[in-house]
């Protein structure tokens, strides 16, 4: 059954892991494994990988969400590993970070609308809103999962996106929703708006906020699902 393990995270779940501000996730199971962002440092997002027996070599995909700190910058010692990568950006992020990936040896792909890029993975293609940013859909076992790396457009916006992309609901959200300054009720209201697009399980973290994962919790109860740095979540179990 696909998976998602969440190798970088600043919301510590399992032990033995480093906690850092940022995000990186590993999704297997698919013709290609992917990682999904490269968290703010190699270093840690490596010996995460190593401490939960994920090798680096077995990566053939590298999705960007966009170009904060916090989610590429890992990246150039990724590559330092494992060049042998074709690494999806988003139309609209600085010519620096293709000219990196160039450097490092590995391939850029500019991502100008939203598309199959491995079977049964889509990217949403570029959001734009204060940064560009793009989600990772994935379908597994009759369910639909969306993966965010901050969703800068709006959570709710990326699910929309997401669905357009794919043709398919968005069932299960994961990752970070970016509702820091959000209150408990204003999270509540952005939940129902989930709810009303069809997510039925949403696992938050990263960037998401304590009262805004107190709200989800509230709305979504059952179909909340715990997330942090180490969390699998099988893809399709929801189902």
């Amino acid at each position: 059954m696909p998976k998602l393990t969440v190798v970088f995270d600043n919301i510590p779940l399992e032990p033995g892991l480093q906690t850092d501000w940022g995000f990186a996730a590993v999704v297997a199971g698919f013709a290609k494994t992917i990682l999904f962002d490269t968290g703010a440092n190699a270093d840690t997002l490596l010996a995460n990988m190593e401490a939960l027996e994920i090798d680096p070599i077995d990566i053939g995909t590298v999705v960007l969400s966009h170009p904060h700190d916090d989610h590429i910058g890992g990246l150039a010692g990724f590559l330092r590993v494992n060049p042998n990568v074709e690494v999806f950006v988003p139309d609209g992020v600085p010519c620096e970070v293709i000219e990196q990936i160039e450097r490092m040896g590995a391939e850029p792909l500019l991502v100008g609308e939203g598309g199959e890029i491995v079977q049964d993975v889509w990217t949403t293609g570029p959001i734009f809103n204060s940064t560009v940013e793009q989600g990772l859909v994935l379908i597994a076992d009759g369910e639909t999962a969306l993966v965010t790396g901050c969703a800068h457009p709006g959570i709710d916006v990326m699910v929309e996106e997401a669905a357009r992309a794919s043709g398919a609901t968005v069932q299960l959200v994961i990752g970070g929703f970016h509702l820091l300054k959000h209150s408990k009720r204003a999270a509540q209201r952005t939940a129902k708006k989930l709810r009303d697009l069809g997510v039925e399980r949403v696992a938050p973290s990263h960037c998401t906020g304590k009262k805004a994962i107190e709200g989800l919790l509230k709305v979504f109860d059952d179909g909340f699902v715990e997330s942090g740095l180490g969390h699998v979540i099988e893809l399709g179990e929801g189902r």
